[in-house]
């Protein structure tokens, strides 16, 4: 019988290849974030947004990198918590929470809008998210995702009282997690600097409200954790060597 090569064609079926990655994981159990240990970056603001994180994996708000940066500080005998505080004190960690300033106050916003590659935050949709729950002077919408506070809190370099800051707690999501930063900053000799001052931003005072993202690092050569509200949410004059971490629900 002859050989026809039709014949093999039709016995040979195409051949089938997966490749798996492992990938190793962070899992933060007592607040039920799991984060995925692979940093992202480095990136500006808004191609962090956009960047994968791996599979069901998102960028974290600011109130999700927080108890990141904490426990990684307080675990550093892991080689994923190693790696963590590396990126914190060789670069900046930048999480998905927006700024608002306005005349009355500044609006804190996780996972805040883009339109046009442009963070987009309203102050009338911002107010009218905000509900009964007030906590040392910051009002929370009810899933907490937006906070607000009025001006009046203490800005620049702060002391172990950081973790009553308005400013501070709006920005991190709640006091837990101010307290959580206090800790943070005690790794570094001079403690924190809280960048705030665009609230005094000339633009503000003649009713025009500004937008900003915020940005965490601990820069070796002032020994301070800096938390800075950065005027670069149009990813125009925001700096290229952010990075940030994947995180999804426990």
């Amino acid at each position: 019988m002859g050989f026809c090569w039709g014949d093999m064609e039709k016995t040979i079926k195409k051949s089938s290849f997966k490749e798996t990655v492992t990938i190793t994981t962070i899992n933060l159990e007592d607040v039920g974030l799991n984060f995925n240990a692979r940093r992202v970056g480095p990136k500006n603001f808004v191609d962090l947004r956009n960047a994968n994180y791996g599979e069901g994996f998102r960028m974290p708000t600011i109130p999700e990198v927080v108890p990141l940066i904490y426990a990684s500080l307080e675990n550093q005998n892991y080689t994923t918590a190693q790696n963590v505080v590396r990126t914190l004190k060789d670069h900046r960690i930048s999480g998905n929470t927006g700024i608002l300033y306005t005349e009355k106050g500044m609006y804190a916003q996780d996972n805040p809008n883009l339109r046009n590659s442009i963070v987009s935050m309203n102050e009338r949709i911002l107010k009218s998210k905000l509900g009964p729950t007030e906590e040392a002077g910051v009002v929370f919408s009810d899933d907490k995702s937006v906070r607000f506070t009025p001006y009046g809190f203490k800005i620049e370099r702060l002391g172990k009282d950081l973790g009553k800051n308005k400013g501070i707690i709006a920005i991190v999501g709640g006091q837990e997690n101010a307290e959580k930063l206090v800790r943070v900053s005690e790794h570094d000799r001079f403690g924190l600097y809280f960048r705030a001052s665009d609230y005094h931003n000339f633009l503000v005072h003649m009713g025009y409200s500004t937008t900003r993202i915020v940005i965490l690092d601990s820069n070796p050569l002032s020994n301070m954790l800096d938390v800075n509200t950065k005027d670069c949410a149009n990813g125009v004059n925001c700096p290229k060597n952010l990075y940030s971490f994947g995180v999804k629900k426990i």
